[in-house]
């Protein structure tokens, strides 16, 4: 039973990351940019809602991969400076 619960938490987080992030990026692109007009000028200004909405998805996208970052790297982290960052004793399998 082990094994099908590891299954099932490996396909969440691929389907998180793999698609998850960049659908949020492309949002976040959508919500960045301005509309095209008559020949390709800006039709419209955006709004502050919408550039504060894109740096919070941008955030949240940076954020994930400094995490993914951390997590790859906490076995070299924890050998060399002793910092258990996610308490796992510097093993990535939890």
């Amino acid at each position: 039973m082990d094994l099908f619960s590891d299954l099932i938490s490996v396909t969440i987080a691929g389907i998180i990351l793999g698609a998850g992030l960049p659908i949020l990026f492309g949002l976040g692109i959508k919500l960045a940019a301005p509309r095209q007009g008559v020949e390709g000028h800006p039709s419209e200004h955006i709004s502050t809602g919408q550039r504060a909405l894109a740096g919070i998805i941008f955030l949240i996208i940076i954020a994930a991969v400094f995490i993914g970052l951390l997590w790859i790297t906490q076995g070299r982290i924890y050998e060399t400076f002793g910092w258990d960052i996610f308490g796992t004793g510097g093993s990535s399998e939890g």
